[in-house]
């Protein structure tokens, strides 16, 4: 069960679940977690994120940070909803995968013997006609989009159903069917018109009844809702006077099945654990386990900025040698990631409520944090001084911004702050006596000294290193 909280040290609204794993103690390392991402969201000047950690079957983290409406100045919480644009990819994936579970379509289904308006020409016959199963690995050969200008603000005019099937008859493949990676929103916005054909419903009916709801995601939905005040307003790419624009309202219409859900990061952490549960499974559960293990495996290499591809999933191995499935999504005002080790059975995920902001950077480092949480000591009892009495902001300028002192076990970390990467910001110390602390070395040994010293109330207002100050801020 998930335990929610509010956190309290910080001076914004933040939504947070904990839960522990593997009898590791994670509640230091998502405290910093949460304050560097609300550091790097002001820094960033991003509206909200919201991100989630998931393992297995348990949601270890949940964090919303920031606004769902600037100009309303409305707190975004884990009831808001956002665009994941193109990871509806993902579930309209799972759909055409049940509905070939259930007999109902073969993956090698020539798109042109299940559409009668498909009428693409084929520019390569060499490699053969566009399948169902190039459409998901996005090894097709088709173009990106439809000619429709539904990436221009500021009105964004996606196609209409019959829009759509009319642009079909002039388009062509730009390259033989599985010769390279095409990504593609017209392949996914085909493969919607195949699940309303072969399923005899509405594409948007079927995913609902067949996928979402089986999923328990309650707070999903499939295009952007009028007057609601649980949905997050999208904001443009940061400006040179470091603002940023609030996008209108869109439609995505025919591109449902390619970029039109709408969801909550919770419901993003059932998605991620549904993935590791049937991997895991013996009976089926929406689809077979082993269609399941067959999207998340390589289909189609990509090269240059293309990715690798499963079926309906990004598909790579890391340096490690672990195995990473993914999907993201941008569309206007509006970014989002999720990512999966089927091997440690780890899932993250972020939503943000702004273009140009890079939900790589921030999962990235989430899970640098996460990683030192192997070094976390078990706590004695034995410490003579209250170590939240050293936490907090740390004034730096005019060198950097701040830092920000934390408790890591029976240590401090001191991040500083902002750090694209966390890893090269954060350091440990040990208390040695009274209020001096060591700095911890990768080698164990010990480094530089910091020695906090006390106002006239007893109260910790700085510290000093190598004869510098740096004074405790309000914040």
């Amino acid at each position: 069960m998930k335990k929610f909280s509010i956190t309290l040290f910080l001076y914004f609204i933040a939504c947070v679940t904990y839960a522990q794993e593997n009898n590791k103690n994670y509640n230091d390392a998502f405290q910093l977690i949460e304050v560097w991402l609300d550091a790097q969201k002001d820094f960033d000047n991003i509206p909200s994120i919201s991100a989630t950690v998931v393992n297995d079957q348990k949601t270890l983290w949940t964090g919303v940070f920031g606004k769902s409406d600037l100009e309303q100045d409305k707190n975004a919480d884990i009831t808001t909803t956002s665009s994941i644009c193109s990871m509806t990819k993902s579930f309209t994936a799972v759909a055409i995968m049940k509905l070939v579970d259930a007999g109902k379509l073969n993956l090698e289904d020539k798109v042109k013997d299940v559409l009668p308006f498909y009428k693409v020409k084929q520019k390569f016959p060499k490699g053969g006609a566009v399948t169902i199963r190039s459409l998901l690995s996005h090894a097709s050969g088709l173009p990106s989009n439809s000619g429709h200008s539904y990436f221009t603000g500021p009105d964004f005019l996606f196609p209409s159903k019959e829009e759509f099937r009319s642009s079909i008859k002039g388009l062509e493949t730009e390259s033989e069917v599985g010769a390279n990676v095409k990504y593609s929103n017209v392949g996914y916005a085909l493969l919607g018109e195949i699940v309303e054909k072969v399923s005899g419903m509405p594409y948007e009916v079927y995913l609902m009844n067949e996928v979402i709801r089986p999923l328990e995601m309650s707070n999903t939905y499939m295009g952007m809702k009028v007057n609601t005040q649980r949905q997050a307003i999208g904001y443009t790419a940061i400006n040179r006077s470091r603002t940023r624009n609030r996008v209108n309202t869109f439609q995505t219409k025919a591109m449902n099945p390619a970029m039109g859900l709408w969801t909550t990061i919770d419901d993003l952490a059932k998605y991620a654990s549904w993935q590791f549960r049937l991997r895991a499974a013996s009976k089926p559960e929406i689809l077979n386990p082993s269609t399941l293990k067959k999207m998340h495996s390589l289909e189609s290499v990509g090269t240059g900025y293309e990715n690798s591809w499963g079926l309906g999933f990004t598909v790579n191995k890391d340096l490690n040698g672990e195995n990473w499935v993914m999907h993201g999504g941008t569309c206007p005002g509006y970014v989002s990631m999720l990512q999966l080790n089927v091997n440690t059975k780890m899932g993250y995920a972020i939503m943000i409520n702004a273009n140009r902001a890079s939900t790589f950077k921030y999962l990235n480092g989430i899970k640098q944090i996460l990683s030192k949480v192997k070094s976390v000591p078990k706590r004695t009892g034995k410490l003579s001084v209250n170590l939240k009495e050293y936490t907090g902001f740390y004034n730096m300028n005019p060198w950097n911004s701040s830092v920000y002192i934390s408790t890591w076990g029976e240590d401090l970390v001191i991040l500083q702050l902002p750090e694209n990467s966390p890893k090269y910001g954060m350091r440990f110390f040990k208390h040695i006596k009274d209020d001096r602390f060591k700095q911890i070395k990768e080698n164990g040994e010990f480094g530089d000294e910091y020695v906090f010293e006390r106002n006239k109330e007893g109260k910790v207002y700085r510290y000093a290193d190598g004869g510098n100050y740096k004074n405790k801020m309000n914040k």
